[in-house]
């Protein structure tokens, strides 16, 4: 299996396209760079304590708006506690390498997700196209290990990229805001309380619970190249699906109707690092409905990759 899974990876990263996936990856991140520092949110100013009362007054007019959406209430709340606690606590806010990249990693892992779906909606339907299946299926290989070595191959993509694109975060982030303050606090808010961790706990945290999200994405794309065998439909679908499940996911965040939405369920922060969306909604509810998901798209595409013919 595991020689299956190298030459899979092999295939990937041989292609030219692959790179230059990577490489807009790797320019989002920095594009988010400078509109920060433009913005000069990265500095901290002098008069810091009026300009997050004002803020506060902003985010109060927000939250008292009528036509304001949930998800748009709840975070002024949260901005205003935090605010708030800042002043309370004369702590000015600041930027640097490490609090970009734990605001961000939900952002980066969402575009990783995406460059992720081009590699896996074509990485069993490709073969189909150029008929060097015909070569795969005619080594000693079952159709299983075949099917998983390509599935394992594409998530092992996805994570790695996801977390080579944090790592490049923290670099480029560290030579315009400053590698200090790994040993400061995140500061959050839970159950209207302010609350810390250390930032390296937020990080890595907020890596690993957003993998919900490119498990998801990357498996609805295989599933689709494997069971229908179109690179483009594969590719295209999936992008689809994805990019407006992950904006109604924050546009409806809040509603009942959300907690069986899977999308919904892609991201697990809430769960340590503030509350659930919905009353009631617990981690293992979350966990249970996306291996289900997981659970049905390869209960579609294993029978039909297995039974195809290929003749």
């Amino acid at each position: 299996m595991i020689s299956f899974i190298r030459n899979e990876n092999m295939k990937i990263y041989k292609r030219k396209r692959t790179w230059v996936m990577i490489a807009i990856v790797l320019l989002y991140v920095l594009v988010q760079i400078v509109n920060l520092k433009t913005a000069g949110s990265g500095t901290t100013s002098d008069n810091w304590r009026a300009q997050l009362e004002q803020e506060n007054v902003q985010f109060s007019k927000e939250a008292a708006n009528p036509d304001a959406l949930k998800i748009e209430i709840k975070q002024a709340e949260k901005r205003t506690m935090l605010n708030q606690y800042y002043l309370d606590q004369n702590i000015p806010p600041s930027t640097n390498a490490w609090s970009f990249v734990v605001s961000q990693v939900r952002n980066i892992i969402f575009t990783t997700s995406l460059i992720s779906v081009i590699i896996a909606g074509e990485i069993v339907s490709a073969e189909f196209v150029s008929g060097t299946i015909k070569l795969l299926l005619t080594r000693s290989a079952s159709r299983t290990k075949i099917y998983l070595s390509k599935y394992i191959a594409a998530i092992l993509f996805g994570l790695s990229l996801s977390a080579a694109s944090i790592l490049v975060s923290i670099l480029l982030g560290g030579f315009v805001f400053g590698f200090d303050g790994l040993v400061d606090s995140y500061f959050y808010v839970k159950d209207q309380a302010v609350r810390e961790v250390p930032t390296l706990q937020a990080l890595l945290a907020g890596y690993v619970l957003n993998i919900p999200f490119l498990l998801i994405t990357i498996t609805l794309a295989f599933m689709i190249s494997a069971a229908f065998r179109s690179t483009t439909f594969s590719i295209v679908i999936s992008l689809l699906v994805s990019m407006t499940g992950f904006s109604i996911a924050i546009a409806m965040d809040g509603w009942a109707w959300t907690k069986y939405f899977v999308f919904s369920h892609t991201d697990l922060t809430p769960f340590l690092y503030g509350n659930p969306s919905v009353d009631g909604l617990t981690l293992g509810f979350s966990l249970i409905f996306i291996v289900l998901h997981l659970a049905v798209m390869h209960l579609i595409s294993y029978p039909l990759f297995v039974k195809c013919d290929v003749s």
